[in-house]
């Protein structure tokens, strides 16, 4: 038997299932997995019949990997350009009306296992998935060498946001609401203030304040790249938005580029510098205080940016 993290009608609950069927893929031992905004707006939806989680890290036959949660079916146009985030074919993504890893072990095609760097501890590399997202957003965004950017929210996916464009030279007005928010994004080699006039602002927040202040922060003729997750319509300030000419771009999830897996990227620059990691885990608990942890994530008054569960 396994213990698996599910939401339930009493809210966040860890119970015993069969051990991972073993229908094919590799199992994998999990040795850290944290709480995505996405498992938490999941869990707002009270029971649910799959296992949670998506940013993954554990061993096969004692071989550490990062797991890209991701499923597609590599035949179709999307696919084979590498935009595997676009696949028409059925894409899917674990954790989301599907079992994911939130749990002692479970089950992945051989093709999810993304190999660590030496530099890069198992229990941090459940990072790579939203790293990988932040890093797929900046591309999104089409930047220029010497354009300015901003981040609007300074949640976990913002401030990993901050990370991937630090990495790539540059250092962006992030527009975070909490103390420790904003201590994080100067950490990670933002400047905390009030975007005007950017080039390309990234939302983070997946809220209507969210696409106003984008609005209002991005230049004529600029773009903004919409990260944060919207359920309904995206509440994008019309005349605003007419009158500046605004160029609007989603982001969804990573793929490849270059011929390379944006996901192994993302492990290459957490191993390179150790504290992204270090600013973005707050709290670390255990599998079995699950509903805690979810807790703590949800509170972002709390101090924290990202929780990571550890079996």
């Amino acid at each position: 038997m396994i213990r698996v993290v599910r939401s339930t009608a009493q809210g966040i609950a860890v119970e015993e299932r069969d051990d991972p069927p073993g229908s094919g893929g590799v199992v994998v031992g999990t040795a850290s997995a944290s709480v995505c905004g996405t498992d938490l707006d999941l869990a707002r939806l009270g029971e649910l019949p799959f296992v949670l989680g998506h940013e993954l890290a554990g061993h096969v036959d004692g071989i550490p990997y990062a797991i890209e949660p991701t499923r597609f079916c590599g035949k179709c146009v999307q696919c084979e350009m590498g935009a595997t985030q676009r696949c028409t074919g059925g894409f899917a993504l674990m954790g989301f009306f599907s079992d994911g890893g939130m749990a002692d072990a479970f089950e992945v095609p051989a093709s999810a296992l993304v190999p660590l760097p030496e530099a890069l501890p198992v229990r941090d590399a459940c990072l790579v998935e939203p790293i990988a997202v932040a890093l797929h957003a900046t591309r999104r965004g089409g930047i220029e060498e010497g354009q300015s950017v901003a981040v609007v929210g300074g949640g976990s996916i913002g401030l990993a946001v901050t990370a991937c464009l630090a990495a790539q030279g540059c250092r962006p007005v992030v527009e975070a609401r909490h103390p420790h928010q904003k201590e994080a994004a100067e950490r990670l080699g933002g400047t905390v203030g009030r975007a005007t006039d950017a080039d390309v602002v990234i939302e983070a927040t997946g809220s209507q304040d969210g696409i106003a202040r984008s609005v209002e922060a991005v230049r004529p003729d600029g773009r903004i790249v919409v990260l944060g997750v919207f359920h309904g319509t995206i509440p994008l300030p019309g005349l605003p938005s007419l009158l500046k000419e605004v160029v609007v771009t989603g982001s969804t999830t990573y793929g490849r580029c270059n011929g390379r897996r944006e996901t192994v990227e993302a492990a290459s620059m957490l191993a390179g510098n150790p504290e992204i990691a270090a600013t973005l885990v707050t709290h670390r608990f255990p599998l079995a205080d699950a509903a805690e942890a979810f807790a703590v994530a949800a509170d972002r008054a709390s101090g924290a940016i990202k929780v990571v569960l550890e079996p």
